[in-house]
């Protein structure tokens, strides 16, 4: 099998230059087509999908720029680009280069450069058909054990993908973290390895980072989750380091709710403890309204702090050892003691924060120290049992007001004051709450859901529904099913 090049330049004798100073078929290549413009190429990129595309800078019309910038967002795009230059076009080449190009080669042309270049392009070509018992051994090994027996196997399998670690050239980990079992099929043409269940490694130029990691996205449509990314390696001894970075922001997708691509970042470390302790107090105060307070407080340095999944994991189990400790309940089986126990017993940050939420209040609320000494009204309090037993009948303001004959404002000002909450909230989060337990535990449909959880309205019941979970009933479903 050779491997297909289009050769793309305005000026036909320089094109059968370029075609006469190689011998291609040698070097495992055939020149399947040429071109004279830009929009030419572009059009035979699409119908002939070469392996490479050595074009000019500059043509009429579509310059070899545009070309580059086009011909990557075609679908299912694998072709490398070389630019051939000129001397006074260096700039050109420079910014071609930071469009993807692989790399770009002068005229008049030298041989070796552009073997040099079809050698690098035919190691990845053909790294793609490698068995996974090939693919990645000394990698695997040098992160199982990264002692020096291993680093010069793994510096000679990061050259065979034409991969280095050194100053100028740098590489760095892209991990994969998906909804089924990693399989290893996705290569790419890139050094990877499974490393988990879930999770995928792959190796990538630091010059070609963005463009891999969009690759890999595009490529694992469906099953992926997140895509972590490390910073830079120029220390092949700090690559463990680096897997680990990306592993973690990997599993940003529990945090953010949503798939993406996600990069190694430094957390908030202070904003975190501070929002933490607040918590703490409040929990051990017996204080509902401030541990509401404080749980709006560690949504929003989550979301702004690049806290990590271990931080996640950190706050579901302080949350249940202090509960432990203040109310004396058993809840020694509710802790968890990996990443993978919270990913698999939640599907998003929003969804474990209301879990918590709901917990703490539950016990909080039920809890004979939660009386009147301590609210300050006892008609309060059993305003609460009632709206606790009966949140899913036709529970509102004014039935409270005129069944213990308290004035609305003031039920509404106390629900704010003693839960932190308001009243509407305070039923939407009971109502929602119950809704999840049915989607997750019956067959029953989303719009007999909504009505046994107190919303005639189906479309209301979702609109609630998402703004409290962070996704649709039927999105919730899926994912816990």
């Amino acid at each position: 099998m050779r491997y297909k090049i289009l050769l793309v330049d305005d000026e036909a004798w320089v094109i059968e230059s370029l075609k006469a100073s190689v011998d291609w078929h040698r070097h495992g290549f055939e020149v399947a087509g040429t071109a004279l413009s830009g929009s030419e190429a572009l059009s035979m990129i699409d119908a002939i999908r070469p392996d490479a595309v050595f074009t000019d800078i500059r043509m009429p019309g579509m310059s070899g720029l545009d070309l580059i910038k086009k011909g990557s967002e075609l679908p299912n795009h694998r072709a490398h680009y070389i630019v051939v230059s000129g001397y006074a076009e260096f700039a050109y080449a420079q910014k071609a280069l930071t469009y993807g190009a692989l790399a770009y080669c002068l005229k008049p042309f030298d041989e070796n450069e552009i073997v040099s270049i079809l050698k690098k392009i035919k190691r990845e070509k053909d790294a793609r058909t490698a068995g996974p018992l090939e693919r990645g051994r000394a990698l695997q090994a040098f992160l199982e054990t990264p002692h020096d027996d291993y680093r010069e196997d793994l510096l000679e399998e990061l050259n065979a993908y034409g991969l280095s670690a050194q100053p100028d050239d740098g590489i760095c980990a892209i991990v994969c973290a998906l909804g089924v079992p990693a399989t290893g099929r996705a290569s790419l043409g890139m050094l990877n390895v499974k490393i988990g269940k879930y999770k995928q490694l792959f190796v990538a130029p630091w010059n070609r980072l963005d463009n891999a990691a969009k690759e890999i996205e595009r490529e694992l449509a469906g099953d992926l989750r997140g895509v972590g990314v490390s910073g830079k390696v120029t220390d092949i001894g700090k690559l463990p380091e680096a897997v680990d970075a990306a592993n973690a922001a990997a599993d940003r997708y529990f945090i953010a709710g949503a798939p993406g691509i996600f990069h190694d970042a430094q957390p908030d470390k202070e904003a975190f403890h501070d929002a933490m302790k607040r918590l703490g107090d409040a929990i051990r105060e017996g204080d509902l309204a401030a541990a509401n307070r404080a749980f709006d407080g560690i949504a929003g340095v989550f979301r702004e702090g690049g806290l990590a999944v271990k931080h996640a994991l950190h706050l579901y189990n302080m949350v249940h050892s202090l509960m432990y400790h203040r109310f004396r309940s058993d809840m020694s089986d509710r802790m968890l003691y990996s990443h993978e126990l919270l990913l698999t017993g939640f599907v998003s940050l929003t969804e474990m924060l209301h879990y918590l939420r709901q917990f703490v209040s539950r016990y909080m609320l039920e809890s004979p120290e939660f009386d009147s000494q301590e609210s300050g009204n006892e008609t309060f309090r059993a305003i609460l049992q009632f709206v606790n037993h009966n949140y899913l009948q036709d529970v509102s303001i004014q039935s409270l007001s005129a069944k213990f004959y308290t004035n609305p404002s003031y039920i509404c000002q106390l629900f704010k004051k003693e839960v932190g909450d308001t009243f509407t909230s305070y039923i939407a989060r009971l109502r929602i709450t119950y809704a999840c337990e049915l989607l997750t535990d019956t067959d029953l449909m989303v719009g007999e859901i909504a009505e046994k959880a107190g919303y005639p309205d189906y479309f209301y019941f979702t609109k609630i529904f998402k703004r409290i979970v962070g996704k649709t009933p039927s999105q919730y479903r899926a994912e816990m099913k």
